[in-house]
């Protein structure tokens, strides 16, 4: 049977801002607010729809740090767990050190694509407003 709804392929949108983004550099017809639009979209994705791994602390032991790998949606939100949800803004995410907050958004493929189109995305918009 057919499976009712949107497609797999709708959850990787951001992609598509992020290639619009790349395809504007050269026309000028673009104005800075449209640069703009379209890097707010991305982030947007990038932190709350991007499909990564949830990277949440599941339990420190000794100096070792384990995270979460269930599927979560975008950098911040966290998986189905009621405690990860926003852990990133909580106690735990404050009392680590730079390297433990950023090895979550690091933590599989999906993550790494996500962060990269992400700090990419935002430079692309950064020069497409200034050009």
């Amino acid at each position: 049977m057919a499976s009712r709804g949107r497609s797999k392929l709708w959850q990787y949108w951001g992609y598509a801002v992020l290639a619009l983004l790349f395809l504007s550099l050269g026309n000028n017809a673009i104005g800075p607010g449209v640069y703009a639009v379209l890097v707010g979209l991305l982030i947007v994705f990038v932190l709350f729809q991007a499909p990564v791994y949830c990277g949440a602390i599941n339990r420190k032991r000794g100096g070792v740090v384990e995270f979460c790998r269930n599927n979560s949606t975008g950098l911040i939100l966290g998986c189905h767990l009621r405690q990860h949800k926003w852990q990133k803004f909580g106690r735990d995410w404050w009392s680590l050190g730079w390297r433990e907050k950023t090895k979550g958004i690091w933590t599989g493929a999906s993550a790494k694509l996500a962060t990269v189109s992400g700090i990419v995305g935002t430079v692309t918009g950064i020069i497409g407003v200034f050009k």
